[in-house]
């Protein structure tokens, strides 16, 4: 019985597979001949066999009428009968089923607009902003946590601003976390300014009731060091925006009058140290290893004594005072060459401030380490843009 409706079978199911492939052209409606002729000149420039062209026309194009023909003849011939309805249900399915639409024309792009413009680029695999991980309900608390701790172990003004947004927070943990870490840092600096000024007020008593010579130095190189760490804890209250708006003149005051006291020690032991190396220098031979250290003494003058005048700078173009910042500034990039890059973009700002670009222009261009410093890069490229403008 088999036997005698096989044959009517096989022949039904083709002719069934062939209908549901006409069927399914509704599925492909755009067909590119141009890209089909394309094709059949690629299968005739085949050197293959017969069957491995077959394949080859089998797979090239979405709608093949063979292919689906064969897959469906293939499928009822392994489900017989039953294969029928699925099937039937396939060919609706795929007929029925929508896609979302895709622009495939790249073209519409005008791609000269990114020269001059930033598109806005949002994460999409879990890595965030510390602003956005700290203010995202959605994040875990132990995550928000990690993150404050990482931002306080680098205190910068930049970290400093995004861990005085958590003093806002509706976590009253993560809020006291934040304010306990401004708290502290702000307690080490002045904690640090109390007990310098402690340690200059009993150094300037005991100085005034010395006999020895060689003590009075002592204490004027203590009070000088003190008055030097001083200068850089007030202005560090300044420049972490850790201070109270009313305080800000005291302190830039304070910072300045220190700032003095500790340059006017360092030029006297340059020009004392400057003096005894000239004698060495006499009997060269003899003197070969203190001079070699009253040199290495005289390089640390210069250097506390620059960065010194480095800070004063920074104070004074704080304050807006341009002149007096350009003087010592200058002063500071004289005193120590090698080490300019550090002061030269502050003379830049200077003189862009007052107007004179010209000047900016050719500070930052004449000093091409700056370009190794991540945060000044993009102004030092800006101005190279300028000039070849």
């Amino acid at each position: 019985m088999i036997e005698t409706y096989l044959p009517a079978y096989l022949v039904i199911t083709l002719l069934f597979s062939y209908a549901a492939a006409i069927y399914l052209k509704g599925r492909f409606p755009g067909e590119n001949e141009a890209r089909k002729q394309f094709d059949e000149e690629r299968i005739k420039n085949l050197e293959e066999t017969r069957v491995q062209k077959f394949l080859a026309r089998a797979s090239l194009y979405k709608y093949n009428r063979l292919t689906i023909t064969l897959f469906i003849f293939l499928f009822n011939i392994a489900i017989p009968v039953v294969g029928y309805i699925f099937t039937l249900w396939i060919c609706w399915y795929l007929i029925h089923r929508e896609y979302e639409k895709k622009v495939i024309l790249t073209n519409i792009l005008d791609l000269n607009e990114f020269k001059e413009t930033f598109l806005k680029t949002e994460r999409i695999f879990g890595e965030s902003s510390m602003i956005n991980i700290l203010n995202d309900a959605y994040i875990p608390k132990p995550k928000k946590l990690r993150a404050l701790a990482s931002l306080a172990s680098q205190p910068t003004p930049a970290s400093l601003s995004i861990i005085k947004q958590t003093l806002s927070s509706t976590d009253d943990e993560i809020r006291l976390y934040g304010y306990s870490i401004l708290n502290n840092l702000e307690k080490k600096i002045n904690s640090k300014i109390n007990s310098n000024l402690k340690l200059i007020q009993e150094k300037s008593i005991q100085k005034e009731h010395e006999k020895n010579q060689k003590d009075i130095e002592i204490d004027e190189a203590i009070i000088a060091t003190a008055s030097e760490e001083l200068a850089f804890s007030y202005w560090k209250l300044i420049y972490m925006e850790l201070s109270h708006e009313s305080l800000k003149n005291n302190f830039l005051d304070s910072a300045l009058h220190h700032i003095t006291i500790a340059k006017k020690f360092y030029h006297k032991k340059i020009e004392q140290e400057s003096k005894i190396l000239e004698k060495l220098k006499e009997n060269q031979e003899d003197n070969i290893i203190k001079i070699r250290q009253k040199k290495v003494k005289i390089e640390e003058y210069y250097e506390k004594l620059s960065s010194l005048y480095a800070l004063a700078g920074k104070i004074f173009l704080y304050r807006e005072s341009y002149e007096e910042a350009q003087t010592e500034l200058t002063v500071a990039k004289e005193l120590l060459p090698e080490k300019s890059s550090a002061t030269v973009p502050y003379l830049a700002e200077i003189y862009y401030n007052i107007g004179k670009y010209n000047v900016t222009h050719a500070i930052l261009n004449q000093h091409s380490s700056l370009q190794f410093n991540t945060s000044l890069y993009p102004v030092i490229k800006v101005w190279e843009d300028e000039e070849n403008a």
